[in-house]
């Protein structure tokens, strides 16, 4: 089906990453669609290095101006006939769908409509939904700007919490906002979490959930399941994040039924990845990613080529008739963020069944085709170099500055210069404006007698916490 359909098909993914844009890319080139990549960074991440990556662009990054790129984006996608925008990470699907949704009315967009992306995207909501499918939420609270915050920290009493923004991205003013979960475990550093963001967006406090990581991954079309599979976290980080080393496990009629509950409820058409957290039968949810996940290698090595039919789907082409699933239990590593897994296991390396020599074994084990790379693969080799460019990059910034400043010292001159505790100096922060208040407080103890601060949130009380 996607052979014949994607041929020739000219399609643009919006921002790029070492694993989901990658895995996408190499998806739709495989099928015979043109790919290329719109970067919001100027280092070349892995999926840019692909062979089925036909261009790649960088107009800037929206972190610092949000508009400016999106105008050079709407003036780009005006003067090239795209059949359709593949939004890939959090800040790519705010570009699309936030304000007035300018790109995703006028141009097709492989993805859910925005009513019904908003709706899964907020945390606070996505909990909702999940309780009328039958999914457990986690224990916790939701705080709003100028709520009495004493319930949260009543919370924190009983052990560690998480504080979790309820979006990931946020486009305001010009400014592209990226929020973090952060686990709590000292009154000091809740208060600090909750200063920082609710000034900007909600808040959810909730208790750690027991279980190990599983997501549930459907593709659906107007609120009918079109692929579905699930993926079971094998290596896992112990404070949450992206898993390293994770299976196709088979789909059960339950997590049928809570997959096609949550498609009718939305309407949704797309990508959705729910997150959960599983202990014996109790299935929790954490989150619903509402794009292409970092752990999509494993459905199309196990047979459900997602990527190939959301595009498909968006595009408005002939569909399987027949639910698209898989129950191969295949096992998909990425070997470079799977070694700081295998690091934080060093205990073990000795005792049997050694992390160690399980990472040191899985690239014969690959080639002989007994599980699979996120990234090293045989028929796309620059990628796999590719995945170092960040951390080369910011040796080398390292590098300079550092040098820079061993040269000053021998009397090189350069673009910098020795401050003069006479001169006016403003810090100013965005978003977090804790830092600037810290940075002003340093330089007047160190002399600065016409230093302030400021941040770009409209807000008093800028104190320290």
């Amino acid at each position: 089906m996607t052979d014949r359909l994607l041929s020739g098909k000219r399609i643009l993914l919006l921002g790029s990453n070492e694993r989901a844009a990658l895995s996408v890319c190499r998806s739709l080139g495989r099928q015979g669609a043109i790919v290329e990549i719109v970067a919001f960074d100027p280092v070349r991440q892995p999926a840019e290095m692909s062979r089925y990556c036909r261009r790649r662009f960088y107009f800037g990054s929206p972190v610092t101006d949000a508009i400016k790129v999106l105008d050079r984006l709407t003036a780009h996608l005006a003067e090239n006939d795209y059949d359709a925008i593949f939004p890939i990470t959090d800040l790519a699907c705010e570009l699309v769908y936030a304000g007035d949704a300018t790109i995703a009315s006028r141009f097709v967009i492989v993805g859910p409509d925005p009513k019904a992306y908003h709706k899964a995207v907020d945390k606070s909501e996505a909990l909702e939904l999940a309780r009328r499918v039958g999914l457990h939420v986690p224990d916790g609270v939701l705080m709003q700007f100028g709520d009495d915050q004493t319930p949260a920290f009543k919370l924190l009493e009983q052990g560690p919490v998480y504080a979790k923004p309820v979006r990931s991205s946020l486009l305001s003013d010009g400014f592209v906002n990226a929020f973090e979960v952060k686990k709590c475990t000292t009154p000091a550093q809740l208060e600090r979490k909750l200063s920082e963001d609710l000034p900007r967006l909600p808040v959810l406090v909730q208790q750690p959930v027991p279980g190990h990581g599983v997501g549930l991954n459907f593709l659906a079309d107007r609120g009918s399941l079109v692929a579905i599979s699930m993926n079971r976290r094998l290596h896992e980080p112990p404070e949450g994040g992206g898993s390293s080393y994770r299976c196709n496990v088979p789909v059960s009629e339950r997590e049928l039924q809570i997959a096609r509950g949550i498609a009718t409820e939305l309407n949704w058409s797309g990508l959705m990845m729910i997150e959960l957290k599983q202990d014996a039968d109790r299935l929790t949810i954490m989150e619903m990613n509402c794009r292409p996940w970092g752990s999509i290698e494993t459905a199309i090595r196990a047979g459900v080529d997602f990527p190939a039919l959301a595009v498909a789907q968006a595009l408005g082409l002939s569909l399987p008739t027949a639910l698209v699933r898989s129950d191969r239990p295949v096992h998909v590593r990425n070997l470079k963020n799977d070694l700081r897994w295998v690091v934080g296991q060093r205990r073990r390396w000795l005792s049997r069944g050694s992390p160690l020599l399980d990472w040191l074994s899985a690239p014969p084990r690959a080639l002989l085709k007994q599980e699979h790379m996120d990234i090293e693969q045989s028929d796309d080799i620059l990628p796999a170099l590719g995945q170092f460019n960040p951390m080369l990059a910011r040796l080398g910034r390292r590098g300079r500055l550092a040098l820079r400043m061993k040269t000053a010292g021998l009397g090189h001159r350069h673009r910098f210069r020795r401050l003069d505790p006479q001169e006016p100096l403003l810090f100013v922060c965005q978003g977090n404006i804790n830092r600037s208040a810290v940075a002003e407080i340093l330089f007047r103890d160190a002399g600065f007698s016409k230093v302030r601060s400021a941040g770009v949130l409209p807000f008093q009380g800028r104190g320290i916490s």
